[in-house]
Protein backbone atom coordinates (compact mmCIF):
# COMPACT_ATOMS: atom_id res chain seq x y z
CA UNK A 1 0.00 0.00 0.00
CA UNK A 2 3.13 2.18 0.68
CA UNK A 3 4.35 1.54 -2.60
CA UNK A 4 1.22 2.73 -4.31
CA UNK A 5 1.00 5.83 -2.29
CA UNK A 6 4.47 6.84 -3.07
CA UNK A 7 4.06 5.93 -7.31
CA UNK A 8 0.82 8.35 -7.02
CA UNK A 9 2.34 11.25 -5.11
CA UNK A 10 5.23 11.24 -7.84
CA UNK A 11 2.85 11.03 -10.66
CA UNK A 12 0.80 14.15 -8.99
CA UNK A 13 4.54 16.14 -8.48
CA UNK A 14 5.73 15.18 -12.00
CA UNK A 15 2.36 16.46 -13.94
CA UNK A 16 1.74 19.23 -11.46
CA UNK A 17 5.08 20.73 -11.83
CA UNK A 18 5.71 20.07 -14.94
CA UNK A 19 3.48 23.57 -15.48
CA UNK A 20 6.24 25.67 -13.60
CA UNK A 21 9.60 26.86 -15.13
CA UNK A 22 10.16 25.73 -18.46
CA UNK A 23 12.78 26.57 -20.90
CA UNK A 24 12.13 28.13 -24.24
CA UNK A 25 13.62 31.75 -25.12
CA UNK A 26 10.09 33.29 -26.64
CA UNK A 27 11.51 36.65 -26.07
CA UNK A 28 9.03 37.44 -23.53
CA UNK A 29 9.56 39.94 -20.97
CA UNK A 30 7.06 40.17 -17.99
CA UNK A 31 5.73 44.13 -17.11
CA UNK A 32 7.77 45.70 -14.51
CA UNK A 33 4.72 46.90 -13.10
CA UNK A 34 0.95 48.26 -14.02
CA UNK A 35 2.08 51.35 -15.17
CA UNK A 36 -0.66 53.21 -17.37
CA UNK A 37 -0.97 56.17 -19.32
CA UNK A 38 -3.76 58.60 -19.91
CA UNK A 39 -3.99 61.75 -21.57
CA UNK A 40 -5.25 65.31 -20.78
CA UNK A 41 -7.05 67.08 -23.30
CA UNK A 42 -9.00 70.03 -23.91
CA UNK A 43 -12.56 70.82 -24.87
CA UNK A 44 -10.78 70.62 -28.54
CA UNK A 45 -9.47 68.01 -28.37
CA UNK A 46 -5.69 69.20 -28.06
CA UNK A 47 -3.43 68.42 -25.35
CA UNK A 48 -2.90 69.54 -22.40
CA UNK A 49 0.58 70.49 -21.62
CA UNK A 50 2.80 70.74 -18.22
CA UNK A 51 0.08 70.48 -15.92
CA UNK A 52 2.01 69.96 -12.84
CA UNK A 53 0.80 66.66 -11.10
CA UNK A 54 1.63 64.56 -7.58
CA UNK A 55 0.37 60.78 -6.97
CA UNK A 56 0.55 59.04 -3.78
CA UNK A 57 0.52 54.96 -3.57
CA UNK A 58 -2.70 53.13 -1.92
CA UNK A 59 -0.82 53.19 1.47
CA UNK A 60 -0.61 57.49 1.49
CA UNK A 61 2.80 57.57 0.45
CA UNK A 62 4.41 60.15 -1.78
CA UNK A 63 5.25 58.77 -5.16
CA UNK A 64 6.76 62.08 -6.84
CA UNK A 65 6.15 65.22 -8.75
CA UNK A 66 5.25 65.05 -12.24
CA UNK A 67 4.07 67.44 -15.24
CA UNK A 68 1.87 65.86 -18.21
CA UNK A 69 4.00 65.63 -21.20
CA UNK A 70 3.67 67.82 -24.71
CA UNK A 71 0.93 64.86 -25.67
CA UNK A 72 -0.99 65.84 -22.41
CA UNK A 73 0.07 61.82 -21.39
CA UNK A 74 0.37 61.03 -17.90
CA UNK A 75 1.42 58.14 -15.85
CA UNK A 76 -0.16 56.58 -12.91
CA UNK A 77 0.03 52.96 -11.29
CA UNK A 78 -3.74 51.60 -10.81
CA UNK A 79 -4.60 52.31 -7.27
CA UNK A 80 -2.64 55.59 -6.72
CA UNK A 81 -3.73 58.82 -6.39
CA UNK A 82 -3.06 61.69 -8.10
CA UNK A 83 -3.46 65.75 -7.80
CA UNK A 84 -3.42 68.09 -10.47
CA UNK A 85 -3.24 71.42 -9.88
CA UNK A 86 -5.04 73.43 -12.54
CA UNK A 87 -3.35 76.67 -12.17
CA UNK A 88 -4.51 79.35 -15.12
CA UNK A 89 -7.71 77.17 -16.06
CA UNK A 90 -11.15 78.57 -15.99
CA UNK A 91 -12.99 76.01 -14.93
CA UNK A 92 -15.45 74.24 -16.61
CA UNK A 93 -17.73 74.88 -18.50
CA UNK A 94 -15.04 78.32 -19.46
CA UNK A 95 -12.47 75.57 -19.81
CA UNK A 96 -13.38 71.74 -19.77
CA UNK A 97 -10.79 69.06 -19.12
CA UNK A 98 -11.11 65.39 -20.52
CA UNK A 99 -9.25 62.51 -19.24
CA UNK A 100 -8.96 60.06 -22.67
CA UNK A 101 -6.54 56.89 -23.57
CA UNK A 102 -4.22 56.69 -25.62
CA UNK A 103 -6.63 55.91 -28.56
CA UNK A 104 -8.92 58.93 -27.81
CA UNK A 105 -11.65 57.17 -26.34
CA UNK A 106 -13.03 59.22 -23.29
CA UNK A 107 -12.37 57.97 -19.39
CA UNK A 108 -15.74 57.48 -17.61
CA UNK A 109 -16.05 56.65 -13.84
CA UNK A 110 -12.74 58.06 -12.86
CA UNK A 111 -13.64 59.34 -9.15
CA UNK A 112 -12.55 63.10 -8.34
CA UNK A 113 -12.50 65.49 -5.46
CA UNK A 114 -11.65 69.13 -6.25
CA UNK A 115 -10.37 71.59 -3.07
CA UNK A 116 -12.96 74.24 -5.17
CA UNK A 117 -16.00 72.03 -3.89
CA UNK A 118 -16.49 69.69 -6.76
CA UNK A 119 -16.44 66.10 -6.76
CA UNK A 120 -17.70 63.41 -8.26
CA UNK A 121 -16.57 60.96 -11.49
CA UNK A 122 -15.85 61.77 -14.90
CA UNK A 123 -18.58 62.21 -17.82
CA UNK A 124 -19.15 59.95 -20.16
CA UNK A 125 -17.10 62.23 -22.20
CA UNK A 126 -14.19 61.95 -19.84
CA UNK A 127 -14.57 65.60 -18.65
CA UNK A 128 -15.41 66.83 -14.84
CA UNK A 129 -16.22 69.92 -13.02
CA UNK A 130 -13.81 71.91 -11.78
CA UNK A 131 -13.36 75.77 -10.59
CA UNK A 132 -10.96 78.70 -11.52
CA UNK A 133 -7.46 77.19 -10.66
CA UNK A 134 -8.51 74.62 -8.84
CA UNK A 135 -6.67 71.60 -7.42
CA UNK A 136 -8.54 68.11 -8.44
CA UNK A 137 -7.30 64.36 -7.07
CA UNK A 138 -8.34 61.57 -8.92
CA UNK A 139 -8.33 58.04 -7.82
CA UNK A 140 -6.67 55.32 -10.79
Amino acid sequence: MKKYLILIVSAVAIFGLSGCGGGGDDGYVPPSSSETYLFLVDNGGFSVANVHYSCVNSFGDFIGNFYTGNNGRFLFVPGENCTFDFIGYDGTPGDELHIEDDIQNPKAGIPYTCLGGDFGYTNLNGSFNYRIDDSCTFEF
